[in-house]
């Protein structure tokens, strides 16, 4: 039997492993959740965030071991060690300088913005901004400690981000959705002097989590990059490859060189929410992607992970694919076997597949179902995939 590790890289290298490998991605009150049902101590706080703005956790060995999955997610502080400060009437100001209020709903809660702090900002008042510094000893204090532990001492293969924003997803939440797309029309000029801004601080974030961590890792995903709705992309082809796709050509290439410096097999994740074309996915792969996620299932048909994986399953890899909106929330926990069943005809063959849940797990999905999807990829995941 092989070990997490072997299974996944086995995987990533487009073989196929013993079993399909697994991984786990929720938020903070989920995995609280998630916790409690597996019978294992609860703390009242966690630290959140792979960026500031997300609710997410990383998830302990304990809980890794406990659900069978074979990835562990490790990510940077933000600078300063606190993501967030208080202002008055409790809206909180993230690294960024952007303005959220927190929004409860039954089991846990989410970060509205409230002020986009760019979107009346000229090309100057970007020289004079308070970017987030990256050199800050917040940032990785405790990184080099926890990667050489994990790799150590558990079988997992262990996943790190560093960046902590993002380019063309930054952007939207410091200009403002309306107005950057207005700018992609008709203030070129703001646009390439934000987005390389943007780009440094993702560069420089990477750097010093790289050389704090990068031996010890297998993975480095990039700061998330939501490119589409459900429906269609943000943008044309034409724009993303004109405006968009060169930030990320520059960032992939510097990060993934540091990376093969210390793992000369290490990949690059990237992730996109929403119905991403296939000229995206063939920019992307260009510029360096080597694993997409979190493969949503919803979405127009072309988009589907089964479409990726017939048009891309021999140069990327896939993480995620079974459905946050429908199946995890709503289903029973043989509709989730179901559909592991069929993601895993639909996507392992050949190796290239991480089965995980489409999004983040959330606290409003039953713990019977979350335990069910990894129960059924241990079962039916075997190789060779009947």
């Amino acid at each position: 039997m092989m070990t997490s590790r072997e299974r996944v890289l086995t995987a990533l290298d487009h073989r196929e492993p013993d079993r399909v490998p697994a991984s786990i991605w929720c938020t903070v009150d989920a995995y609280k959740m998630i916790r409690k049902n597996l019978g294992l101590e609860v703390k009242d706080r966690y630290p959140v965030g792979s960026t500031t703005w997300t609710q997410d956790v990383s998830v302990e060995e304990d809980v890794v071991e406990k659900l069978g999955a074979d990835l562990i997610r490790i990510n940077v502080s933000p600078p300063g060690g606190v993501g967030f400060t208080e202002i008055e009437g409790g809206l909180l100001v993230d690294e960024w300088g952007v303005v959220r209020k927190r929004v409860e709903y039954k089991g846990g809660s989410y970060l509205d913005i409230v002020k986009y702090p760019l979107e009346n900002a000229t090309v100057k008042d970007l020289e004079d901004y308070p970017w987030p510094d990256p050199a800050d000893p917040a940032v990785t204090d405790g990184l080099r400690e926890r990667a050489q532990w994990l790799r150590k001492n558990t079988p997992f293969a262990i996943l790190l981000q560093c960046g902590r924003g993002g380019i063309f997803e930054q952007a939207k939440y410091l200009r403002g959705y309306a107005k950057i797309f207005e700018d992609f029309v008709g203030e070129e000029e703001f646009i390439h002097a934000l987005f390389n801004k943007l780009l440094q601080v993702e560069k420089e974030f990477n750097r010093v989590g790289l050389e704090a961590a990068g031996e010890f890792v297998d993975v480095v995903r990039m700061s998330p990059e939501d490119l589409a709705s459900e429906n269609q992309t943000f943008c044309s082809p034409s724009m993303f490859k004109q405006l968009i796709l060169p930030y990320y050509r520059e960032s992939f290439h510097y990060t993934k060189t540091l990376f093969h410096g210390k793992n000369p097999n290490g990949k690059i994740q990237f992730h996109s929410c929403g119905a991403v074309s296939y000229p995206f996915m063939e920019g992307l792969l260009e510029a360096g992607m080597d694993v997409y996620d979190a493969c949503e299932v919803k979405v127009k048909e072309e988009s589907r992970p089964v479409s990726f994986k017939q048009r891309f399953g021999e140069r990327l890899s896939f993480l995620g694919a079974i459905d946050v909106q429908w199946t995890l929330p709503f289903g029973k926990p043989q509709d989730v076997r179901n559909e592991v069943r069929e993601r895993i005809k639909e996507m392992a063959s050949g190796g290239g597949y991480i089965l995980s849940s489409s999004h983040r797990i959330t606290p409003d999905m039953p713990f019977e179902n979350i335990a069910a999807m990894y129960e059924a990829v241990r079962e039916l995941g075997e190789y060779p995939i009947r």
